[in-house]
This record gives C-alpha cells, sequence and structure tokens, in this order.
C-alpha cells in the first residue's frame, strides 16, 4: 500500500485512515465480506506465529515441570515446526490433500519424540494459552465488521488453520469481534484458500449472483486464489506496512526470543493505541528504540544487584530517575527488596569538590566539550575569579582572557596546573556541604548499589573521594548503561564499576556507536523531568538541591518525556509476559538491537528530529547547549568537514549530509 518509510506527513494516523477509506471503499457494494483471521482480523504480540512455541518451551523449563525431559522441552520449537511438517506430508501421501488438525500435528510430535501422553498434553495446553493471551484485534478491521453488520452485510470468515473453528471462534471473541461468525477453516474441509478449494465452499454457501469480497494478508492465498475463483479481493497488507514504515530498526533486528517480543510489542502498542500520541516520533521512538533498550538495562540491573547483598540502591539525578520509577514498580514482583531513594548529584556539583589532589584529566572534564571556551568562562565556573591571577594568564601566553580556546589546549593546561594550590583550596571550601548532602543517603561504612548512565564513571568517583577525605569506607558499585576504558582514572578499592553495553576494557564493540552520538541520545531519552542540579542549599533542617530552571532545557524534558511515556508502555506491556517466563532467560544485549540499529541508520526524517535536539557541552548549567548535529554553513567540503567535527551524532550527521547507504 504504501512505499516509504516514516514521515512526518504519514504518521499512524493517516495510515489507519487510509487504510480505513481504503477497505470501506472496497466492499461498498458487497453483500458478503469474507475475511482471513490470522495477521487480518488478529495479531500475535510476536514477530512471527512460530515464536509462541519458544514462549511454551521458555515458559515450561521455568516452571520446572518435566526436569528429565528438560532435553525435549528445550528442542520443543524446532520439533513442533517439524511434527506439523511431517503431519502435513503424510497426509498428502494418505489422502492428496496437506490439511492437518492440531490433534494430528501432536500425533506426530508424538511419533517423533516418544513423549508421554502427560507431556504431549501439557505442551499442547501451553501453546493455546500462548495463542490466547496474545492475541489481540486489528482496530480498523473490528471497526469494518461491525459498520458492515450495522449495515446488513454479511460476514463470513476463511482460515487456513489447523485449529478448529470452535477454538478460532473463541480467540476472536476473546479479541472483541461479534460472536457466532460463521467459519469456514481448512482442517475441517479436507482443503484450503492456498488451493482455492475453500473459495469454492464459500461461493455455495450463497445463492447464485450473491457478491462475496474478500480480504486477506496472504498475496497467494487470500489474493491471487479468491480472484481465481472470481471473488474480488483486497491484499490487506496492515501489519507489514508498519513494520516497514514506522518499526524498520526494530523489525531488522536479529532473529531471537528478545527480539521477536519486543518487536510483537511495539507492534501491539502501535496498532492499539489509537487514543494515544502513536503518530508522534518520540512516542514511537520510545516503544521501537529506547523502551526495548531501557527494559534490557533493568532485567541486567535487577539480576546483578540479586548477587550480592546492598543496604541501599541509589539512583542518580538525571538519568536515573526513570529506572528509580520502574525499580519501584517491578523490584518486589521480581524478587528484590532493597530499599531505593533518588539523590540529585551532577557531574557539575560533584567533580570540583572531590578535587583532593591535582589530577587535569579529572578537572578536565569539569569544563572540556565541544565548544571553545574563554579562560574568564571557565574560571567564573569553576569559581576562580580571573582578575586575581592576570600575572599568571600572561605567564602562560594567555593575554586575553575573554580568548577561546580548545578544550585541550596546552595554554589551558599550563595555566591550570600553576593554580593548584588554589584549586584546591577551592574544592575543599565546597566539600562540606556536598559531603553533608551526601551523607543523607549513603550510611558509612556500608555497601551501596548505584544506578546510572554511567559511562567515565566520574559521578562515582567523585562521590567516594568526597566521603573518603572524612575517613568513609563505604563501598560503592555502580551498575551503569557503559563505562568506558577511561573510566579506569575513578577506580579504587572502594569502587566497583559494572556496564550493560560495554564494560571498561572487557566489553568494547559499542563503543564506536556510543561516542558517536549513542551516548547523547541516550542521555537526552532518560532526562528527568527536572532541571541539573547546580548545587545545595542549607536550612536548619535539611540539605536541599538547587535545581537548574532552563527554557532551553524544560523543551528538552518534555521532548524526553515523550519517549519515556513510549518507554513506560512498553515496560508495561512486556512485564505482563516476563515474570511468567523467568527474567533471569532475558539477561542479553539483545534488547538493544533496535537503538544500536537506530544510532547508526537513522531516516532521514528521524536524523532531522533528533538532530535538533540539544545536549550540555559539559558539566553545570545546561543553558550551553549545542545541537547534536551541527549544520554546514555551505555545501563546500571544509564546512560539512567542520559541522561533521562539532557534531554529536556522527551517523545522524553522514545521513543528512553525506551520500550513506546500509
Amino acid at each position: 500500500m504504501v512505499n516509504k518509510k516514516y514521515s512526518e506527513k504519514y504518521n499512524m494516523q493517516t495510515f489507519n485512515a487510509a487504510w480505513l477509506q481504503k477497505i470501506r471503499d472496497f466492499i461498498a457494494t458487497a453483500d458478503v465480506i469474507s475475511c482471513d483471521v490470522f495477521d487480518t482480523l488478529i495479531h500475535r504480540k510476536t514477530r512471527k506465529p512460530t515464536d509462541i512455541f519458544e514462549l511454551v518451551s521458555e515458559q515450561i523449563i521455568h516452571e520446572n515441570a518435566f526436569p528429565r525431559d528438560e532435553h525435549l522441552i528445550v528442542s520443543f520449537p524446532t520439533i513442533r515446526v517439524y511434527a506439523e511438517q511431517k503431519a502435513r506430508d503424510d497426509a498428502f501421501v494418505r489422502y492428496k490433500h496437506w490439511e492437518v488438525s492440531i490433534k494430528d500435528i501432536y500425533d506426530s510430535f508424538q511419533e517423533i519424540t516418544n513423549c508421554s501422553d502427560e507431556i504431549r498434553h501439557y505442551l499442547l495446553e501451553k501453546e493455546r494459552y500462548w495463542e490466547l493471551q496474545l492475541t489481540y484485534p486489528n482496530p480498523i478491521m473490528l471497526n469494518i465488521l461491525n459498520e458492515a453488520l450495522n449495515n446488513g452485510k454479511k460476514i463470513i470468515l476463511c482460515s487456513d488453520m489447523y485449529s478448529a473453528a470452535n477454538i478460532i471462534q473463541n480467540r476472536i471473541e476473546h479479541a472483541g469481534y461479534p460472536k457466532n461468525l460463521p467459519i469456514i477453516v481448512s482442517c475441517e474441509n479436507s482443503c484450503s484458500k492456498h488451493d482455492g478449494k475453500l473459495f469454492s465452499i464459500l461461493k455455495k454457501k450463497f445463492p447464485y449472483g450473491t457478491k462475496i469480497v474478500h480480504i486477506g494478508d496472504n498475496v497467494h492465498a487470500d489474493v491471487k486464489m479468491a480472484q481465481k475463483n472470481d471473488i474480488p479481493s483486497l491484499h490487506f497488507s496492515y501489519k507489514e506496512d508498519i513494520d516497514r514504515i514506522f518499526l524498520s530498526h526494530i523489525a531488522s533486528t536479529e532473529e531471537n526470543l528478545v527480539n521477536s517480543l519486543s518487536h510483537g510489542i511495539a507492534r501491539y502498542l502501535l496498532i492499539q493505541n489509537e487514543g494515544r500520541n502513536v503518530h508522534d516520533l518520540w512516542y514511537l521512538s520510545g516503544i521501537s528504540v529506547f523502551g526495548p533498550l531501557f527494559v534490557g538495562y533493568f532485567l541486567w540491573l535487577i539480576n546483578n544487584l540479586k548477587k550480592n547483598t546492598f543496604s541501599k540502591i541509589l539512583f542518580l539525578a538525571r538519568d536515573g530517575y526513570f529506572f528509580h520509577k520502574m525499580y519501584q514498580k517491578w523490584a518486589k514482583q521480581l524478587d528484590l527488596n532493597t530499599p531505593s531513594e533518588y539523590a540529585y548529584v551532577s557531574r557539575g556539583t560533584l567533580l570540583y569538590p572531590s578535587l583532593s589532589d591535582m589530577n587535569w584529566d579529572r578537572l578536565w572534564y569539569q569544563f572540556g566539550g565541544k565548544k571553545n571556551k574563554s579562560l574568564k568562562e571557565i574560571c567564573e565556573k569553576i569559581g576562580l575569579p580571573t582578575s586575581l591571577y592576570l600575572k599568571k594568564t600572561t605567564e602562560c601566553n594567555i593575554f586575553d582572557v575573554n580568548q577561546e580556546f580548545e578544550s585541550n589546549s596546552s595554554l589551558l593546561h599550563k595555566f591550570f596546573v600553576s593554580l593548584g594550590p588554589d584549586i584546591l583550596n577551592e574544592s575543599k571550601k565546597k566539600r562540606d556541604i556536598v559531603s553533608k548532602y551526601l551523607r543523607k543517603f549513603i550510611p558509612d561504612h556500608d555497601s551501596v548499589a548505584l544506578c546510572d548512565i554511567g559511562w567515565a564513571g566520574n559521578i562515582q568517583g567523585s562521590m567516594s573521594r568526597i566521603l573518603r577525605t572524612s575517613g568513609d569506607t563505604t563501598k560503592l558499585e555502580g551498575f551503569y548503561f557503559g563505562t568506558f576504558p577511561w573510566s579506569e582514572m575513578n577506580a579504587s578499592i572502594y569502587d566497583t564499576f559494572h556496564g550493560y553495553l560495554v564494560n571498561g576494557d572487557n566489553i568494547q564493540d559499542y563503543n564506536d556507536i556510543l561516542l558517536n552520538g549513542g551516548v547523547e541520545l541516550l542521555e537526552f531519552a532518560t532526562m528527568a523531568p527536572h532541571g541539573t542540579t547546580l548545587g545545595y542549599r542549607e536550612t536548619e533542617t535539611d540539605i536541599n538541591p538547587i535545581l537548574e530552571t532552563s527554557t532551553d532545557d524544560q523543551r528538552m524534558q518534555k521532548l524526553s518525556s515523550a519517549i519515556q511515556s513510549g518507554a513506560w508502555d512498553f515496560a508495561n506491556a512486556i512485564m505482563e509476559i516476563l515474570p511468567v517466563l523467568g527474567e533471569e532467560e532475558f539477561i542479553t544485549r539483545s534488547w538493544a538491537d533496535s537503538f544500536i540499529d537506530f544510532v547508526s541508520y537513522p531516516s532521514i526524517h528521524e536524523a532531522r528530529t533528533f538532530g535538533v535536539v540539544t545536549h550540555s557541552d559539559a558539566p553545570g548549567a545546561t543553558c550551553n547547549r549545542t545541537h547534536l548535529i551541527s549544520t554546514p554553513r555551505s555545501s563546500d567540503e571544509e564546512d560539512i568537514e567542520y559541522a561533521e567535527k562539532r557534531s554529536f551524532w556522527k551517523y545522524g550527521f553522514e545521513t543528512l549530509y553525506k551520500e550513506r547507504c546500509k
């Protein structure tokens, strides 16, 4: 129907409206509407129908129902597919047709495996359970059928399926369709739509001259064979169009159970949430890109927290906000009862007070970034008025404090190293109130887990150094989306770092993707609905964070919250399924596949939309923000190269300004 990727001019609302009108026009003069069932009237919350067999296997293994036959249960998905094909082959040899019932399939399965009747019945029961649980209606077809019935048209269902008519009827009624719709099913008629003979049976049910039309998703069975029997047909490519137009990243991920569920749930949310902003690219990326990633990280986090005993888990602002919400809702359901809190911290408030020795690498993180900065701007940020150090500036060959430098300038390095004692003195002055604030959350001589986005380990390292200056021996163990090799500069006997996507020197295969836009996109998507922490204010009874209020930052918060709305819907839907299967089987980085594809191969519309997102260029106030993709001043090669260098999201830049194909 449609042959293009998602664009701002073609969203889910117009997509549904176009399909609704197309079907109304098609059935306008019909007396009888024949409909396919699976992937036409109803869908499953998996990528493919056969993925249901994987769920059956996973659930029974998790239940430990047949420990002596675990090898058989593990092999069930493969054998189940083979058993169906063998049953069809046997039917053709005996009866010269390929149609079989579910009983025939399980007879074949039992013959192949020699399994007990108990296992056979249990497997069949679980297959039917998951088929029913994961079925949902197509809202377009539900609307069409109800309208048609109200207009006096007759409805009949035609399905090539091994399930009996009464089983299919139960499923479509469970999905919300009208009761007692007549069904012609292949396994009960020894013929199919695929061979065209089921349409002959259909035509005989109505008087000659009755105008019958058919709607279905299979090009051969529903379109070509219907037309061969002189029945006008409409190819209902709704599901495949959605995958191609709206879910291209998640639809292209590797074939495994995690990606099947992620794909199926994202499609389900897109199809079912007609009243939500599913036409919005932010929400769409939440359900199909960031939602799976967030769930994967959360399951990994829970799994790691269970391995040790912590007095508390501390979720750190701002990137830990969403995961604190997840923890509050699902931790107990996943058998974890460690107390949790949310602490307002930032690199800007912790890095400088943590300088107990003159470490240039740590100091650099206080003002480093892509944008050039003046010495005056940097000194004001860390609380050192340049007016007191004019002699030092000239000694370091800096003759204008307003002159802008690259953050790795040797002149800046020389200047700040010469101010070592003064810097450490200012650091000590700022440390006391920060230490008091941290003491509200972190008990002395204990073990505390931290949840944050990660990367260089600066926040955990800063917290640890601030605590140790007062003789504290609290052990901090951080669980992050990723840690880069240079997080080693924050290592100590009191600190342990773990990364989900990348992990220091151990796992680095996603480093390039994260360092060329992935980090900034993740930090944007995890942004809490409040400003960054600028400092702390002490009252007689408490110490409270001072939060920034920036118009641009608030605009980014609003966009981020739309992403998180989609991610939350995804998490809610997937968490209804995973506990039954055992979440420990889903600790994998496959949850990140859609995100990796999104960062690496964005569409033009995605690059344009997310490219204007702004990101703080350095720790502290976020009012000094730059776009993820810089716009070249001209089409000259030099200007393009300069803009690319200044862009955070290199892959997005290439999509917009360079010829690049997947």
